[in-house]
């Protein structure tokens, strides 16, 4: 074998050793060019937490609603919310609920909330607050319904309430907000002080 014939042997290495490189990177940049959605392996030094991407995502929003009439019914805040329109939710960090109705003022708040989109129901969980304003009453739980077209809340764990120095216990309560009716029920236990 003469030195030429070494010589060829030892580039055709090089250009095939080169070409494969080569030949990947052309593959990828032509798979990436006609996928819609190319995918790109990335390590993630965080680690993932539902998988789950928000279509929407806002900070400190307020949405105020009317009646046919043009009279404000009812508003909702929230400081964050993320909108998962495929599943038809929407998430809410420290959500605030109003309900105005011609005798007062019907306030709900918790940590955490999740509105269903078709429904119009306000599922509320950790540490919900439900207060009205005229009897100064508060109601005290972990977990709370309010179904926003029937102006109704339920709870969906033992609640506490609370008017002046009276406190009451209950596994659940109804609440009709428009007609300011609260409904105790399974084992109710009340603390009376008598005022002076």
């Amino acid at each position: 074998m003469s030195q030429n014939d070494t010589g060829k042997k030892s580039r055709r290495g090089v250009r095939k050793r080169l070409s494969i490189p080569l030949l990947l990177s052309a593959l990828l940049l032509v798979y990436s060019m006609l996928d819609s959605t190319p995918r790109l392996i990335v390590q993630s030094t965080t680690p993932a937490v539902s998988g789950r991407i928000a279509d929407s995502y806002a900070r400190s929003v307020s949405v105020n609603e009317f009646d046919e009439s043009g009279v404000m019914r009812g508003s909702m805040s929230a400081d964050t919310l993320r909108r998962f329109s495929g599943e038809g939710i929407v998430e809410l960090d420290e959500p605030e609920r109003h309900n105005y109705t011609d005798d007062g003022v019907w306030f709900a708040s918790a940590r955490t909330g999740l509105l269903r989109e078709k429904t119009d129901v306000l599922l509320l969980s950790e540490e919900v607050r439900l207060q009205y304003d005229t009897e100064n009453v508060q109601f005290f739980t972990e977990s709370m319904i309010i179904n926003i077209p029937k102006q109704a809340a339920r709870s969906t764990s033992s609640v506490r309430i609370w008017q002046a120095d009276n406190e009451t216990v209950a596994d659940q309560i109804y609440v009709n907000l428009s007609r300011q009716i609260a409904t105790l029920s399974g084992d109710v236990r009340t603390v009376y002080v008598p005022q002076n």
